[in-house]
């Protein structure tokens, strides 16, 4: 299942790397032009209602479920590595795509 993500300016590059050699779909804030280091969170989350990408994050106030965007990975622990984020995401992934095929037979939609 890809995802379209948009990865806050605190999370990582090599997070970013790993997650499109999955096949998701991956912007960074800080790479992206209209967006850029330090940007105000209202319009990383007009963004990310544009674009539809789930916004993955440290930022806890991203995590408001009244907010009008695609969706929020938000990772409390800011002591888990690259890696075990990574994991975290492909797991959810993973899980979702098994649990549509239960129910309906069919892979995932991509």
């Amino acid at each position: 299942m890809q995802l379209r993500l948009l990865l806050d300016e605190n999370i990582e590059a090599d997070l970013g790397r790993k997650l499109a050699r999955e096949g998701h779909d991956v912007e960074r804030v800080v790479e992206l032009g209209s967006l850029g280091p330090e940007t105000d969170d209202s319009n990383v989350r007009r963004y990310a209602r544009e674009t539809d990408r789930i916004i993955v994050t440290y930022d806890d106030h991203f995590a408001d479920p009244e907010d009008d965007h695609a969706g929020v990975f938000y990772c409390p622990n800011q002591q888990l590595t690259t890696f075990e984020i990574f994991r975290i995401i492909t797991t959810v992934t993973d899980t979702r795509r098994s649990c549509f095929s239960a129910r309906t037979g069919s892979n995932f939609p991509r």
